[in-house]
């Protein structure tokens, strides 16, 4: 597995990356949001990208990789609910384990699925290990419910955005694509988008996808500008994560939206396909 298979969760991503990146872990978090919003995948990634010997973490080639996918990871255990509830038995069993060093990986990693239904005692329990953790320990708590506010005070919170309606494989495709490009972009200097451009060129893109997908997050991001009124956007989270950064390189996103417009026509006209990847490059 890899962060690509979390799809329109990019600001819960990418803190967990930078938290990676910088060494800056929490001993403890909590992943909310509503069923089918794939807290649990980001929960194994996360687990896999703290044991991961690979490069870009998670790599999911390596042994710790393949085992936690499997799930048969000695140091990752996965806590779910016992009929209709968590029970305190299954957080005696948890805590016994958290005291004991990995045995592999630098870290034991608990993920609890289902927290909202944690008992009171098991809460409880489970309170005690979170206030004093040893520091090899993860926990990753998932609710679609809230959980014990005492419980969530000591976690960090992430939330995590309702699924997005039902994709093709090739709209998920471009759409990931699209908002990579947008990253890309924000990372890259004017000067520099020539290698953005090859790339482009080199890989086997669907345009039409792609340019269709950047054009309805412009439409988003100008709408956004205008009106400030989130009920009339379409992607909270992408107007949350990417709207600022675009809005600092193009004062008239209206503009960019009509440049998207613009290169959709001029490939439809064969021409240069090249000069109309420029063209996109350069008014974004």
């Amino acid at each position: 597995m890899s962060w690509d298979r979390l799809l329109g969760q990019e600001v819960a991503k990418r803190i967990l990356q930078n938290q990676l990146h910088t060494a800056q872990l929490s001993h403890a978090y909590l992943f909310t949001g509503p069923a089918g919003a794939e807290k649990e995948l980001a929960a194994l990634l996360f687990a896999q990208a703290v044991n991961c010997v690979g490069d870009p973490r998670p790599c999911g080639h390596c042994v710790s990789c393949r085992q936690i996918e499997r799930g048969v990871h000695s140091d990752v255990r996965q806590i779910r609910p016992d009929g209709s509830s968590i029970k305190l038995q299954q957080i005696k069993n948890l805590l016994a384990e958290a005291v004991l060093t990995p045995n592999v990986g630098p870290y034991r990693v608990f993920i609890i699925e289902g927290a909202e239904l944690l008992t009171r005692e098991a809460a409880n329990a489970l309170l005690l290990m979170l206030e004093e953790p040893p520091h090899f320990d993860l926990f990753v708590l998932t609710a679609a419910a809230p959980v014990l506010p005492t419980i969530e005070s000591r976690c960090q919170l992430l939330r995590f955005q309702p699924a997005a309606p039902s994709r093709s494989g090739d709209e998920a495709d471009s759409r990931a694509r699209a908002l990579q490009l947008l990253t890309d972009i924000g990372q890259t200097s004017l000067t520099g988008r020539a290698k953005l451009v090859d790339g482009l060129e080199k890989a086997e893109v669907d345009l039409s996808g792609l340019l269709a997908e950047l054009l309805q997050l412009y439409r988003d991001f100008a709408v956004w500008q205008v009106t400030q009124d989130a009920n009339l956007i379409e992607d909270k989270e992408a107007v949350a994560h990417f709207y600022p950064a675009a809005a600092k390189r193009q004062n008239d996103l209206l503009a960019a939206s009509q440049a998207i417009l613009d290169v959709q026509r001029r490939l439809q006209n064969n021409v240069n396909k090249r000069l109309a990847l420029e063209y996109l490059l350069y008014s974004l």
